[in-house]
């Protein structure tokens, strides 16, 4: 699973990042802690690589994509790698930033509509951003319950 936190800006110093981390995660002595700002969000996302790996955990392009949705509540999504990964924000304040174990797609929508249940977003009013494409099922599924879905 991925294994990341966010944390305000203010509470944040470079020097104190693995130790803010590894009180959110299980973190190894190979693993290497990195972290990316997000002044949008006036937080700092603080993650960690396993030995030979590079990337960025998903999360981290939706925090970055779902500043560029142009309504009011944004919900962000990527399904992949057997987790579902969701960003939710209601207008600049970020109300949300989890990632979900869902090993299928009926998984992946039970944890979507129960945030959106949580931040009492309306799907029927609701346009579901995704990061990643899904299967056509799964696409069919969501523009049965939501607004609408767009590709970010």
């Amino acid at each position: 699973m991925f294994r990341y936190t966010l944390v305000p800006e203010g509470f944040f110093t470079p020097a104190e990042a693995h130790t803010i981390l590894s009180e959110a995660v299980r973190l190894t002595e190979t693993d290497k802690v990195n972290y990316q700002e997000l002044p949008q969000f006036k937080a700092v996302l603080v993650y960690a690589l396993s030995e030979g790996e590079e990337s960025l955990p998903p999360i981290a392009a939706l925090l970055e994509r779902v500043t560029s949705i142009g309504e009011h509540n944004k919900v962000a999504a990527c399904f992949d790698a057997g987790a579902l990964h969701l960003v939710i924000v209601a207008g600049e304040k970020l109300l949300l930033a989890n990632s979900y174990p869902a090993s299928d797609p009926v998984t992946a929508e039970y944890f979507l509509f129960a945030a959106m249940k949580r931040f009492q977003l309306n799907p029927q009013v609701t346009t579901v951003w995704l990061g990643e494409p899904v299967s056509p099922e799964m696409a069919d599924d969501l523009v049965r319950y939501c607004k609408g879905v767009e590709t970010l």
